[in-house]
């Protein structure tokens, strides 16, 4: 039997929790988007409703290029570093900035697209029901799902494309953020684990990687000075989660940048 490692995250910041929620949203987006069934342009266009309900209630380009400002602002320091990578530091730079001038140059709202599509308004309205996007509610929609798979994936990606940008630019924070972490191994004695945390840095992730032998989930809460990490049994997923009452080895990444 093969043994895989699973990887849970823990944000420590309101901002990290919103990439990270649009992330997974894009991702989910892309693997159904091109797809040629259309249960899953189904998919595809529910998690695009979902897409830009999130993004219409934060200014998602602020806080991506706030985001990508602090980043700029904390690799620089690095260059008095000795034995840092000169020449990779600077195109890293280089690379958040031209990321980031795309997004200062990006014209309009990301919704100028589907803001006021009636299809588009349609099925959001629909789709907060459970079950509302049968036929007999809107039949518009289930003559979409019969067109040819080209026609509604070109209809998917065109609803999608402002937000190609914005999609590459939390790929790439993520990516940094994730990388400034150094995994390392940890015991977690009874199933428990508590760590402090410096308060010197700005800390921005916590990232929990367990074997798939170990038959447990990891619970993490987490505050500005310090964390915990707990692990459950899920049993057969009927009853209760239990707390595990063994030593668990798992990998810890504390991330900051």
């Amino acid at each position: 039997m093969s043994q895989s490692t699973l990887t849970f995250e823990q944000p420590l910041h309101e901002r990290v929790r919103l990439l990270l929620r649009l992330e997974a949203l894009v991702e989910r987006f892309r693997s159904t988007s091109h797809s040629a069934r259309d249960f899953d342009h189904h998919h595809a266009l529910t998690v695009l409703v979902d897409i830009y309900a999130l993004a219409g209630r934060v200014d998602v380009k602020r806080e991506l290029m706030g985001e990508i400002e602090r980043q700029i602002a904390n690799l620089n320091r690095l260059a008095s570093q000795p034995g840092v990578d000169q020449e990779r530091l600077t195109l890293t730079m280089q690379g958040q900035r031209r990321l980031l001038a795309r997004l200062e140059n990006q014209v309009g709202a990301l919704d100028h697209r589907v803001k006021g599509n009636e299809f588009f308004t349609s099925v959001r309205q629909r789709t907060a029901l459970p079950g509302g996007a049968c036929d007999f509610d809107l039949p518009i929609y289930h003559y979409w799902l019969s067109q040819p798979v080209g026609t509604r994936e070109e209809l998917l990606l065109d609803w999608f494309q402002p937000l190609e940008t914005v999609a590459e630019a939390i790929t790439q924070v993520l990516t940094f953020m994730r990388a400034a972490g150094s995994p390392r191994k940890v015991l977690a004695h009874d199933g428990y684990y508590e760590q402090g945390l410096d308060t010197n840095y700005a800390w921005q992730m916590l990232r929990v990687s367990i074997g798939s032998e170990q038959q447990c989930y990891p619970e993490i809460s987490a505050g500005r000075q310090r964390f915990t990490v707990r692990f459950l049994d899920p049993g057969e997923f009927h009853d209760r989660p239990r707390i595990v009452s063994r030593d668990v080895t798992f990998q810890l990444s504390c991330c900051a940048i």
